[in-house]
Protein backbone atom coordinates (compact mmCIF):
# COMPACT_ATOMS: atom_id res chain seq x y z
CA UNK A 1 0.00 0.00 0.00
CA UNK A 2 1.15 3.53 -0.64
CA UNK A 3 1.71 5.90 2.27
CA UNK A 4 -1.52 7.80 1.49
CA UNK A 5 -3.55 4.57 1.23
CA UNK A 6 -2.12 3.35 4.52
CA UNK A 7 -3.01 6.65 6.26
CA UNK A 8 -6.59 6.53 4.94
CA UNK A 9 -6.96 2.92 6.07
CA UNK A 10 -5.70 3.79 9.54
CA UNK A 11 -8.07 6.78 9.80
CA UNK A 12 -10.99 4.55 8.86
CA UNK A 13 -10.11 1.96 11.50
CA UNK A 14 -9.69 4.66 14.17
CA UNK A 15 -13.14 6.13 13.35
CA UNK A 16 -14.67 2.65 13.72
CA UNK A 17 -12.89 2.09 17.04
CA UNK A 18 -10.98 -0.88 15.65
CA UNK A 19 -7.50 0.63 16.08
CA UNK A 20 -5.80 2.34 19.05
CA UNK A 21 -3.53 4.77 17.21
CA UNK A 22 -1.41 5.56 20.29
CA UNK A 23 -0.42 1.94 20.96
CA UNK A 24 -0.90 0.82 17.34
CA UNK A 25 -2.92 -2.19 18.54
CA UNK A 26 -6.13 -3.56 17.11
CA UNK A 27 -9.45 -3.72 18.98
CA UNK A 28 -11.83 -6.65 18.87
CA UNK A 29 -14.85 -5.85 16.69
CA UNK A 30 -17.35 -6.86 19.41
CA UNK A 31 -15.56 -4.62 21.93
CA UNK A 32 -15.56 -1.70 19.51
CA UNK A 33 -19.28 -2.20 18.91
CA UNK A 34 -20.03 -2.23 22.66
CA UNK A 35 -18.00 0.91 23.23
CA UNK A 36 -19.75 2.66 20.33
CA UNK A 37 -23.18 1.80 21.73
CA UNK A 38 -22.21 3.08 25.19
CA UNK A 39 -20.98 6.35 23.65
CA UNK A 40 -24.22 6.70 21.70
CA UNK A 41 -26.30 6.08 24.83
CA UNK A 42 -24.39 8.76 26.74
CA UNK A 43 -24.80 11.22 23.86
CA UNK A 44 -28.53 10.45 23.73
CA UNK A 45 -28.83 11.00 27.49
CA UNK A 46 -27.11 14.37 27.17
CA UNK A 47 -29.39 15.34 24.29
CA UNK A 48 -32.52 14.46 26.30
CA UNK A 49 -31.18 16.39 29.31
CA UNK A 50 -30.47 19.43 27.12
CA UNK A 51 -33.95 19.22 25.59
CA UNK A 52 -35.54 19.21 29.07
CA UNK A 53 -33.39 22.18 30.15
CA UNK A 54 -34.30 24.25 27.07
CA UNK A 55 -37.99 23.46 27.48
CA UNK A 56 -37.84 24.52 31.14
CA UNK A 57 -36.13 27.81 30.24
CA UNK A 58 -38.68 28.57 27.55
CA UNK A 59 -41.64 27.79 29.84
CA UNK A 60 -40.50 29.42 33.06
CA UNK A 61 -38.17 32.26 32.14
CA UNK A 62 -39.11 33.61 28.70
CA UNK A 63 -42.75 34.38 29.37
CA UNK A 64 -42.18 38.14 29.47
CA UNK A 65 -41.43 38.15 25.75
CA UNK A 66 -44.72 36.47 24.92
CA UNK A 67 -47.15 38.44 27.08
CA UNK A 68 -47.44 42.21 26.93
CA UNK A 69 -49.17 42.48 30.33
CA UNK A 70 -46.75 40.50 32.47
CA UNK A 71 -46.01 41.93 35.91
CA UNK A 72 -43.18 44.42 36.03
CA UNK A 73 -39.85 42.93 37.06
CA UNK A 74 -36.97 45.03 38.33
CA UNK A 75 -33.39 44.01 39.16
CA UNK A 76 -31.31 46.41 41.26
CA UNK A 77 -27.53 46.52 40.91
CA UNK A 78 -25.51 48.31 43.56
CA UNK A 79 -22.29 49.94 42.46
CA UNK A 80 -20.42 46.97 43.96
CA UNK A 81 -22.18 44.65 41.48
CA UNK A 82 -20.90 46.44 38.38
CA UNK A 83 -19.42 43.23 36.97
CA UNK A 84 -22.78 41.46 37.26
CA UNK A 85 -24.50 44.39 35.53
CA UNK A 86 -21.98 44.29 32.68
CA UNK A 87 -22.71 40.58 32.25
CA UNK A 88 -26.43 41.36 32.01
CA UNK A 89 -25.74 44.06 29.41
CA UNK A 90 -23.67 41.57 27.39
CA UNK A 91 -26.59 39.12 27.48
CA UNK A 92 -29.03 41.81 26.33
CA UNK A 93 -26.65 42.80 23.54
CA UNK A 94 -26.67 39.22 22.27
CA UNK A 95 -30.47 38.85 22.57
CA UNK A 96 -31.49 42.14 20.90
CA UNK A 97 -33.11 41.56 17.53
CA UNK A 98 -34.72 44.81 16.38
CA UNK A 99 -33.45 48.01 17.98
CA UNK A 100 -31.14 49.27 20.73
CA UNK A 101 -31.41 52.86 22.00
CA UNK A 102 -28.82 54.40 24.31
CA UNK A 103 -28.52 57.83 25.93
CA UNK A 104 -25.54 59.08 27.91
CA UNK A 105 -25.06 62.33 29.86
CA UNK A 106 -21.61 63.88 30.11
CA UNK A 107 -19.16 61.40 31.64
CA UNK A 108 -15.53 60.36 31.68
CA UNK A 109 -14.93 57.47 29.27
CA UNK A 110 -11.79 55.39 28.96
CA UNK A 111 -10.69 53.91 25.60
CA UNK A 112 -11.24 50.44 27.09
CA UNK A 113 -14.87 51.23 27.96
CA UNK A 114 -15.47 52.61 24.48
CA UNK A 115 -13.86 49.54 22.91
CA UNK A 116 -16.21 47.28 24.92
CA UNK A 117 -19.21 49.31 23.76
CA UNK A 118 -18.04 49.23 20.14
CA UNK A 119 -17.70 45.44 20.26
CA UNK A 120 -21.30 45.09 21.49
CA UNK A 121 -22.51 47.51 18.82
CA UNK A 122 -20.75 45.65 16.00
CA UNK A 123 -22.20 42.30 17.13
CA UNK A 124 -25.71 43.71 17.06
CA UNK A 125 -25.32 45.60 13.80
CA UNK A 126 -23.97 42.42 12.24
CA UNK A 127 -27.38 40.88 12.94
CA UNK A 128 -29.22 43.84 11.40
CA UNK A 129 -30.17 45.52 14.70
CA UNK A 130 -30.88 49.26 14.47
CA UNK A 131 -28.53 51.26 16.72
CA UNK A 132 -29.30 54.75 18.06
CA UNK A 133 -26.78 56.56 20.26
CA UNK A 134 -27.59 59.87 22.03
CA UNK A 135 -24.92 61.86 23.90
CA UNK A 136 -24.46 65.20 25.65
CA UNK A 137 -23.18 67.82 23.22
CA UNK A 138 -20.50 68.95 25.65
CA UNK A 139 -18.73 65.62 25.02
CA UNK A 140 -17.82 66.87 21.54
CA UNK A 141 -15.18 69.03 23.21
CA UNK A 142 -13.24 65.81 23.88
CA UNK A 143 -11.28 65.03 20.67
CA UNK A 144 -10.97 61.31 21.43
CA UNK A 145 -14.69 60.94 22.11
CA UNK A 146 -15.69 63.12 19.16
CA UNK A 147 -13.62 60.96 16.80
CA UNK A 148 -15.18 57.81 18.26
CA UNK A 149 -18.71 59.11 17.63
CA UNK A 150 -17.81 60.00 14.06
CA UNK A 151 -16.39 56.52 13.53
CA UNK A 152 -19.59 54.93 14.86
CA UNK A 153 -21.64 57.10 12.52
CA UNK A 154 -19.46 56.13 9.56
CA UNK A 155 -20.01 52.43 10.41
CA UNK A 156 -23.77 52.89 10.10
CA UNK A 157 -24.83 53.74 13.64
CA UNK A 158 -27.31 56.60 14.12
CA UNK A 159 -25.67 59.18 16.40
CA UNK A 160 -27.10 62.43 17.76
CA UNK A 161 -26.21 64.92 20.49
CA UNK A 162 -28.30 67.20 22.69
CA UNK A 163 -27.53 69.99 25.20
CA UNK A 164 -29.29 68.15 28.03
CA UNK A 165 -29.49 64.38 28.63
CA UNK A 166 -31.75 63.51 31.61
CA UNK A 167 -30.09 60.23 32.62
CA UNK A 168 -28.10 57.29 31.34
CA UNK A 169 -30.41 54.68 29.80
CA UNK A 170 -30.18 51.64 27.52
CA UNK A 171 -33.33 50.19 25.90
CA UNK A 172 -33.43 46.82 24.13
CA UNK A 173 -36.24 46.03 21.66
CA UNK A 174 -38.53 48.34 23.70
CA UNK A 175 -38.97 45.51 26.23
CA UNK A 176 -35.98 45.77 28.57
CA UNK A 177 -34.32 48.92 29.92
CA UNK A 178 -31.22 49.60 32.02
CA UNK A 179 -30.94 53.01 33.70
CA UNK A 180 -29.36 54.79 36.61
CA UNK A 181 -31.16 54.33 39.91
CA UNK A 182 -30.65 58.06 40.63
CA UNK A 183 -29.53 60.49 37.88
CA UNK A 184 -28.02 62.78 40.52
CA UNK A 185 -26.10 60.12 42.46
CA UNK A 186 -23.80 57.72 40.61
CA UNK A 187 -23.21 55.77 43.83
CA UNK A 188 -26.83 54.56 43.86
CA UNK A 189 -26.19 51.97 41.14
CA UNK A 190 -28.55 50.98 38.32
CA UNK A 191 -31.84 49.18 37.71
CA UNK A 192 -32.81 46.70 35.00
CA UNK A 193 -36.50 46.85 34.09
CA UNK A 194 -38.42 44.17 32.23
CA UNK A 195 -41.99 44.72 31.07
CA UNK A 196 -43.26 46.04 27.77
CA UNK A 197 -45.76 48.59 29.10
CA UNK A 198 -43.32 50.43 31.38
CA UNK A 199 -40.39 50.21 28.98
CA UNK A 200 -42.53 51.56 26.14
CA UNK A 201 -43.05 54.71 28.24
CA UNK A 202 -39.30 55.03 28.72
CA UNK A 203 -38.86 54.51 24.98
CA UNK A 204 -41.32 57.35 24.32
CA UNK A 205 -39.16 59.61 26.50
CA UNK A 206 -36.14 58.54 24.49
CA UNK A 207 -37.93 59.21 21.19
CA UNK A 208 -38.76 62.75 22.37
CA UNK A 209 -35.14 63.45 23.29
CA UNK A 210 -34.00 61.94 19.98
CA UNK A 211 -36.38 64.09 17.92
CA UNK A 212 -35.05 67.25 19.56
CA UNK A 213 -31.38 66.26 19.26
CA UNK A 214 -28.96 67.22 16.47
CA UNK A 215 -27.00 65.21 13.94
CA UNK A 216 -23.24 65.52 14.37
CA UNK A 217 -22.93 67.36 11.07
CA UNK A 218 -25.46 69.99 12.21
CA UNK A 219 -23.71 70.92 15.44
CA UNK A 220 -21.38 73.94 15.38
CA UNK A 221 -17.78 72.95 15.87
CA UNK A 222 -16.83 72.33 19.48
CA UNK A 223 -14.06 73.94 21.46
CA UNK A 224 -11.69 71.18 20.33
CA UNK A 225 -8.90 70.99 22.91
CA UNK A 226 -9.57 74.45 24.33
CA UNK A 227 -11.19 74.51 27.76
CA UNK A 228 -13.30 77.55 28.62
CA UNK A 229 -12.23 79.65 31.57
CA UNK A 230 -14.73 80.60 34.26
CA UNK A 231 -14.58 84.18 32.98
CA UNK A 232 -15.45 83.04 29.44
CA UNK A 233 -18.35 80.95 30.77
CA UNK A 234 -19.66 83.92 32.74
CA UNK A 235 -19.53 86.10 29.63
CA UNK A 236 -21.32 83.43 27.56
CA UNK A 237 -24.13 83.07 30.10
CA UNK A 238 -24.79 86.79 30.02
CA UNK A 239 -24.51 86.90 26.24
CA UNK A 240 -27.17 84.20 26.03
CA UNK A 241 -29.36 86.34 28.31
CA UNK A 242 -28.94 89.33 25.97
CA UNK A 243 -26.74 91.48 28.26
CA UNK A 244 -24.66 94.33 26.80
CA UNK A 245 -20.90 94.65 27.17
CA UNK A 246 -21.05 97.40 29.79
CA UNK A 247 -23.52 95.43 31.93
CA UNK A 248 -21.34 92.32 31.67
CA UNK A 249 -18.27 94.38 32.60
CA UNK A 250 -19.95 95.75 35.73
CA UNK A 251 -21.11 92.32 36.88
CA UNK A 252 -17.61 90.82 36.40
CA UNK A 253 -15.70 93.81 37.72
CA UNK A 254 -13.63 94.24 34.55
CA UNK A 255 -13.36 96.89 31.87
CA UNK A 256 -15.72 97.09 28.93
CA UNK A 257 -12.69 96.70 26.64
CA UNK A 258 -11.88 93.35 28.29
CA UNK A 259 -15.45 92.15 27.77
CA UNK A 260 -15.39 93.24 24.12
CA UNK A 261 -12.16 91.29 23.62
CA UNK A 262 -13.62 88.19 25.30
CA UNK A 263 -16.79 88.39 23.20
CA UNK A 264 -14.69 88.60 20.05
CA UNK A 265 -12.65 85.55 21.06
CA UNK A 266 -15.75 83.51 21.89
CA UNK A 267 -17.54 84.51 18.69
CA UNK A 268 -14.52 83.39 16.64
CA UNK A 269 -14.19 80.15 18.62
CA UNK A 270 -17.85 79.33 17.97
CA UNK A 271 -17.80 80.35 14.32
CA UNK A 272 -20.73 82.67 15.05
CA UNK A 273 -21.76 85.71 13.01
CA UNK A 274 -23.09 87.72 15.96
CA UNK A 275 -22.94 87.85 19.76
CA UNK A 276 -26.51 86.50 19.99
CA UNK A 277 -25.64 83.59 17.69
CA UNK A 278 -22.59 82.91 19.87
CA UNK A 279 -24.83 82.57 22.92
CA UNK A 280 -27.22 80.25 21.07
CA UNK A 281 -24.42 78.04 19.77
CA UNK A 282 -22.80 77.87 23.19
CA UNK A 283 -26.10 76.68 24.63
CA UNK A 284 -26.47 74.02 21.91
CA UNK A 285 -22.96 72.75 22.68
CA UNK A 286 -23.76 72.46 26.36
CA UNK A 287 -21.08 75.03 27.30
CA UNK A 288 -23.52 76.81 29.63
CA UNK A 289 -24.41 73.73 31.75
Amino acid sequence: MSVDDLRQAQDGLVRLGLLDIETETTVDAATALARGLQHSHRALDRLVEQHVMVASLAQNYLGFTRHANDDLRVEFYERERLAALNNRIDELADLAQLEVMTMHPAATWTPEQLDTGDARIRRRMGRGVRERDLHAQVMLSNPMFRDRLRARRDEGMEVRVAPVIPTRMLIYDRQVAVMRADPEDLERGAVLIRGRDVVRSLAALYDFCWTNASELIDVPRSADDAALTEQQRAVLRQLAAGAKDDAIARSLGVSTRTVTRLVGELTTMLGAGSRFQAGVRAARLGWLD
